[in-house]
Parts: C-alpha cells; sequence; structure tokens
C-alpha cells in the first residue's frame, strides 16, 4: 500500500465543507498494479471533490484525459479522448469494508482514505472496447489495412450502388419467395 500513498487523502485535518483535489494519472500510475493495459501514454487529469459531514465523507470523482490505443481496424495508434465519473459515500463503523462500490465503511480512528484504486478502476471503465481511428471514421484514411478490407469485402460496391443499406435492401427482395411448406404456416392464427 506504500507505493500507492501519493492517492491519500489525508481528511481529519480538513473543515467541514468541500475540499478539493486534482491527481494526474500518468503511466507511472498504472504500472503500480501489475496489470496490462492495453492502451499507452496515458494523459489524465482526476479532480476530486471531497465534502466532509460530520458522519460521513462524499467524494464525487471525475477523470478526464487522453490515451494512446491502436485502431481495431487498422492498427494505428491514435489518442483516444476518455472522461469518467463516480461518486463515493464514506462511513464510519467498526471494520474498513469496501465490497460496495458506491459506499465504503472505515474503521472510525481512520484519519485518511486512499482513492488509487476507484481511480484506476474508473479509467479502466472509460476505455471504449470498440476503437476507430478519427481518420476511419471521416473516411479519409490511406491505410493498406483499410484496402486489404475494401478488396476482401463480402459487398461489391460500385457506382450504382450508393451504400451497403441499398445492398441490404436487396438482399430482403429475395425473402419475397418462401418455401410452400412454410408458407402453409401464415395460414394459422392464434
Amino acid at each position: 500500500m506504500d507505493k500507492l500513498k501519493n492517492y491519500n487523502i489525508i481528511f481529519t485535518s480538513l473543515p467541514l465543507g468541500k475540499s478539493d483535489f486534482e491527481f494526474e494519472l500518468s503511466q507511472s500510475f498504472f504500472d503500480l498494479f501489475d496489470i496490462e493495459q492495453d492502451f499507452e501514454d496515458p494523459k489524465i487529469i482526476s479532480k476530486v471533490i471531497l465534502e466532509k459531514k460530520s458522519t460521513m465523507l462524499e467524494l464525487k470523482i471525475e477523470i478526464k484525459g487522453n490515451i494512446t490505443v491502436p485502431c481495431d481496424l487498422t492498427g494505428e495508434l491514435f489518442e483516444q479522448e476518455i472522461s469518467n465519473n463516480t461518486e463515493l459515500i464514506v462511513k464510519f463503523g467498526d471494520e474498513f469494508d469496501d465490497t460496495d462500490n458506491e459506499i465504503w465503511v472505515i474503521p472510525r480512528e481512520e484519519y485518511q482514505i486512499n482513492i488509487a484504486q476507484v481511480l484506476y478502476e474508473l479509467t479502466i471503465l472509460s476505455v471504449p472496447t470498440k476503437r476507430i481511428h478519427p481518420d476511419v471514421l471521416n473516411g479519409d484514411s490511406t491505410s493498406e489495412m483499410m484496402d486489404l478490407l475494401d478488396q476482401y469485402s463480402i459487398y461489391e460496391l460500385n457506382e450504382d450502388t450508393e451504400d451497403i443499406s441499398d445492398i441490404k435492401n436487396n438482399e430482403d427482395d429475395d425473402d419475397d419467395e418462401i418455401d410452400p411448406r412454410w408458407a402453409k404456416l401464415k395460414d394459422l392464427k392464434p
């Protein structure tokens, strides 16, 4: 836990009310977790608003920044913007319990809280599962991979067909011919 001490918030000396904290999450932060990430070069800022009350703490945590990820179609690296936020309530009790994602219980004699795990999970959950380079979305990609995808596409695009939806509409026309055995089922009524 010593390696995560930079992400401790000492709340005993704080006055009642709101206090702001800011953490920078770079590659060195993610290296602390010994889990391989599928992104590189994170530049993320986390803003934490801690509201201290007499019986509990309320934390509002927000992350925002950029990571470098490979495009799922071309394999090219690009910067992906990410953002996420969460709220956490910290109550005081007899023993530590963080089994609930939204409510933690910490011992009454505790004077600090470590939010490194929350920041890590919030970042990992904000990474999109489907990553497509902006140039591919705009149609400006000159990647060899896109040429290969076009070459081996199951749809043959030509000047007469404007887009894939026209092809799909043409495929739906083939469904008009129904096997006579299935046509009898249409006569059944509930």
